[in-house]
């Protein structure tokens, strides 16, 4: 058995959620199956990947129709003796399933989100297209991972789909040895001159990522004035923010930082004020997983999380609630529990894949 891993952007080195949910995903599976991963040319090699990585797909979103970049799939597919063709989003559905056909290969979508639904509410005129698109690969895989049962409803649901051929295989995580909580706070208010008196509310994003980038925006005119006068400290991390020439006495617009786990073990609360995108957010995992309360809407978490991350976790209905969650979130102060880590554990996630292959 040996696996090709389809992805089409750019992965490695793995620093945002979306990077890190498939070189982690692909790492833990080349620890059961051989694995090559087929990616685009702007990937870098680090030298401790357990897997083989051949960067030689375009940086480009026209590849997805072109005859010549699915001869080259189908071409490596055969080179590299796939078994398996594991589709990382719908995008490269023809090539990838021309690949299969071609090296008599079972292929697997590797669904991160509904794409069409994201497209949807998004506002972006092709959404259509995308939902006929994503359908058909949908019912043309032979197994379909998704990221919450949300998504796998959604899709057995719309696109008719078998709910024996759907399998669970969320974001995971790996455990480590988490931060000094007080160190870190140290370092994080000498750097950034905020008061130890104060609690820290940390946002973190891509920021030209239009649903995180109107949550900044939501930060900047609702959340900062209705929590005026009050000891809190907004933190903003991420890059390409374009916020820095609308300051507020509240908020902090860190920028892209080089250890973002140490600005999780400084904050008390997580806040995710993200309205619309779909999929699951990655952040929230990530904050969870550094024993940061998180106070988010209550479409932006599935019900798995809901249920093992307990009482670290403040829903949020509307913007008035979203407030009242910062202010019950700041004075609770707990672990997050480990059936939280046992869930979104890298290790037993994969295991469960190997098992179904």
């Amino acid at each position: 058995m040996k696996v090709l891993s389809l992805t089409w952007y750019k992965i490695l080195p793995a620093v945002f959620g979306g990077q890190k949910g498939i070189a982690c995903f692909n790492k833990s599976l080349a620890n059961h199956f051989p694995l090559t991963c087929l990616c685009s040319h702007n990937n870098e090699l680090p030298s401790d990947t357990p897997y083989k990585v051949l960067p030689e797909l375009p940086v480009s979103k026209w590849q997805f129709i072109n005859p010549f970049c699915w001869k080259k799939i189908s071409r490596i597919a055969q080179q590299e003796k796939a078994t398996h063709i594991i589709l990382e989003h719908p995008y490269h559905a023809i090539a990838a399933y021309r690949a299969a056909k071609k090296c008599g290969a079972m292929l697997i979508l590797h669904a991160h989100n509904i794409e069409s639904e994201r497209f949807r509410e998004l506002g972006k005129w092709g959404w259509r297209i995308l939902r006929a698109y994503e359908k058909w690969i949908h019912r043309k895989a032979s197994l379909v991972l998704f990221k919450t049962s949300t998504d796998r409803d959604f899709a057995i649901g719309h696109f008719g789909i078998k709910a024996d051929k759907c399998l669970l295989i969320p974001y995971g995580i790996n455990r480590k040895k988490k931060a000094d909580r007080r160190a870190a706070r140290e370092s994080i208010g000498q750097r950034h001159g905020i008061p130890f008196t104060n609690k820290i509310l940390l946002f973190a994003g891509t920021l030209d990522y239009q649903p995180n980038a109107e949550a900044v925006e939501a930060i900047y005119s609702k959340i900062a004035p209705a929590l005026e006068g009050k000891p809190y400290t907004i933190i903003i991390c991420g890059k390409n923010g374009q916020f820095v020439n609308r300051p507020h006495p509240m908020v902090i617009n860190a920028g892209e930082v080089t250890d973002i786990d140490e600005y999780f073990a400084a904050t008390e609360v997580f806040i995710n004020p993200v309205l619309k995108g779909g999929g699951v957010q990655t952040k929230n995992i990530e904050a969870l997983a550094n024993d940061c309360n998180v106070v988010c809407f209550e479409k932006m978490v599935d019900k798995e999380m809901v249920i093992v991350a307990a009482d670290k976790l403040f829903i949020a209905k509307d913007w008035l609630s979203f407030l009242a969650k910062i202010e019950e979130a700041v004075i609770v102060s707990s672990k997050t529990p480990d059936s939280f880590f046992e869930y979104y554990d890298w290790d037993k996630i994969i295991q469960k894949l190997a098992d179904k292959l």
